[in-house]
């Protein structure tokens, strides 16, 4: 049971400090402050937009190397193409 607290006090941490990096991201580009509201709504549409995709890129990987029985470098792609359409929301997000 013990662990199970901790990592729902850990995933509350993340949370927090998700919603305070994306403040302190846009505040340092100049961007007019959203309420808090507003960045955690953002952030949790981030957040599971990223577990979706991370769910389905390592499927797909895993297809990819077991089924298909292709070279470990391909079935990475749908991996790196994830990690780099994230890293783009990502910006984008603080951008916003």
């Amino acid at each position: 049971m013990s662990g199970f607290i901790g990592d729902l006090l850990e995933g509350i941490v993340d949370f927090v400090t998700d919603i305070w990096v994306l403040r302190r991201q846009r505040a340092a580009n100049g961007r007019a402050t959203n309420s808090w509201g507003e960045d955690a709504a953002d952030t949790a549409v981030f957040n599971a937009w990223v577990i979706g995709l991370s769910i389905l890129a390592l499927a797909a990987g895993m297809i990819m190397l077991f089924v298909l029985k292709l070279p470990l470098w391909v079935s990475l792609a749908p991996v790196v193409a994830g990690a780099v359409y994230v890293g783009y929301r990502w910006i984008a997000l603080t951008r916003a």
